[in-house]
């Protein structure tokens, strides 16, 4: 009877404190973990710097190198917790043109710039928006690395040929990777009408 009872204390322990808060500083923390700082000149947190761990789930953390990266178990690999967003604009009508880094900086000018910025980390474009004031609403855009179209791909998060609808474009699920010192370009392509001004973010983060 005394095992019984033990063992059904031991449970009840075992159960309470899996599902109870916790707090280092603190007697009353307002989330699952909470560590409460002073103001004495030590970090609140230390996450030691190691290699490429093996990832498992979404949200685990890891100091590798010098960033802090997140394990993405949808696109499986190590992604920065920084995003760093490229920036690409026409100010004018668009047809068969590459849009410039940066944005537009005098259609008369400068010459046509194509190349891009240069990539300092291996990195993988996570995400990418298209806005214009108007033009042809099936407008098709290629992605580019080094000049070569990432091109068709019937997996749309590796597809680098995509079209307008109503104007705009976006798509939260690319999946695109690239290398250090590849550079990437967005080029409005030559089917249908031209299109109005269009400006263009692509987000990257970078991978492990």
């Amino acid at each position: 009877m005394k095992k019984i009872a033990y063992s059904l204390m031991l449970l009840f322990c075992m159960h309470y404190y899996s599902f109870s808060q916790v707090g280092i500083g603190t007697t009353s923390p307002t989330s699952e973990l909470e560590i409460e700082t002073t103001n004495t000149g030590i970090p609140a947190l230390e996450l030691n710097p190691q290699s490429a761990p093996t990832g498992t789930v979404t949200g685990q953390l890891a100091v590798i190198g010098d960033k802090l990266f997140m394990y993405d178990a949808t696109r499986t690999k190590w992604l920065s917790v920084e995003t760093t967003a490229l920036q690409y604009g026409y100010g004018t009508s668009t047809d068969d043109q590459t849009l410039y880094f940066g944005g537009d900086i005098g259609y008369y000018l400068a010459p046509q710039d194509v190349s891009g910025p240069k990539m300092p980390f291996n990195g993988t474009i996570v995400y990418l928006t298209i806005e214009s004031s108007g033009g042809n609403a099936s407008k098709r855009f290629d992605l580019l690395i080094n000049g070569t179209n990432v091109g068709n791909n019937s997996d749309p998060t590796l597809d680098g040929r995509f079209n307008l609808s109503g104007g705009s474009f976006t798509r939260t699920t690319f999946n695109i990777d690239f290398n250090a010192g590849d550079y990437i370009t967005i080029r409005a392509a030559s089917n249908g009408s031209a299109v109005e001004d269009p400006a263009a973010i692509i987000w990257v983060k970078w991978r492990e």
